[in-house]
This record gives structure tokens, sequence and C-alpha cells, in this order.
């Protein structure tokens, strides 16, 4: 390796951390935001300067804001995945520009449903002990999960003996997308890189 490729790779590990730091500050902060906090605490004051430009201009482009619940912490994060999935070893790599786009956005796909698939299990647990429709976690988990329940009600028979079946029908979804989808985006890249990158 010589010196130039030390330096790149120094600096793209550099900008991997830095990426890593920025999403847990936009996790949290989403995370605080829901929750109605205190805006004169000094972290909720220091999240919201870090995040609130990169929301604005999200929010600007597309329309995030559903039920009351505003997604655009939903695609910061999966914009700051994506630069770290993909420009990162981009930049490390010095080209490999197909390949690392399939996996980048593989891997970033596959993130989100990993995440989906959790919410939708603590949805459906908490959906079992009927909770309190106005608690903000409560509102939160409905916002994410029912309007994708409600699209698999419309056209299965889901509801049998009293119980809902969508969250299972769900499940087996992103399970499927996962295996159909993002692995096969990630093995296409890494194929490519083997056979020289493009």
């Amino acid at each position: 390796m010589d010196g130039t490729s030390g330096f790149l790779v120094g600096l793209g590990t550099l900008f991997h951390y830095a990426l890593t730091i920025y999403l847990w500050i936009i996790i949290i902060g989403a995370f605080i935001s829901w929750v109605n906090p205190d805006p004169y605490n000094p972290l909720v004051q220091f999240l919201r300067r870090a995040t609130e430009p990169l929301f604005l201009w999200l929010r600007r482009h597309v329309p995030l804001v559903f039920a009351g619940i505003d997604f655009s912490p939903l695609i910061a994060i999966a914009l700051v995945l994506f630069l770290d999935y993909t420009f990162v070893p981009m930049f490390q790599e010095q080209g490999n520009v197909v390949a690392n786009v399939l996996i980048g956005t593989g891997r970033t796909v596959a993130a989100f449903l990993q995440s989906y698939l959790l919410v939708v299990i603590i949805a459906a647990i908490i959906s079992w002990v009927r909770p309190n429709p106005y608690n903000p976690l409560v509102r939160i988990l409905s916002a994410f999960t029912e309007p994708v329940f409600s699209w698999f009600r419309r056209r299965l028979p889901l509801v049998a003996g009293g119980f809902d079946l969508s969250p299972l029908v769900v499940i087996g979804a992103i399970y499927l997308m996962n295996y159909l989808v993002t692995s096969s985006l990630v093995r296409v890249g890494l194929n490519l890189k083997l056979k020289g990158g493009l």
C-alpha cells in the first residue's frame, strides 16, 4: 500500500467515525423529540442545532409528516447509512463505484428492514395488552406500523378468532424482501469486486 492509498484509507476511516457519531446524534435526537422534551435543556438544544438544518432541508423536498409524527429523522438516518456504506469504501478503494453503490444500497435497506422488524414485533406485543392510545410510544409505533398492517388487511383475510395476523404477514414479507432484494444487491456488488470492480 503506497502513501496515497494509506492516507485515503485513514481519511475514509475518519469519515466513517464522523458519520457514525452523527448517526447516533440523529437517533438520540429523534427519540428525545418524540417525547416532547424541555426545549431549554442544553442537551436538547445541542441535538436540535446539530440535526435541524438537515431535517429542514429534507422536509422542504419530501412530505415527511404523517399522523402528526415527523419522519425526517428516518430519511436522515438512511442518508447517513448510505454515505457510510457506499462512499467510505468507494473513497478508500479509489473506485468500485457501481459495486459499492449496490452493496451500500443493500446494506442500508437491510438495516432498515431489521429495524422495522423490531418495531413490528414490539407493536404486535403491545397491541395484545390493549395499551393507552394516547401514550407517545404507542402513537409512534402505530404511526410506523398501522398503515402497513391496514394495507395487508384490505387485501387478505388476516383476522381469525379475534386475532390480527397482519403483523405475522408483515414479518414474513420483511424476511422475503431481505432475502430477495437486499441479499441479492450485496451479492452482486461483492461479485463485481471479485471480478475487478466497476
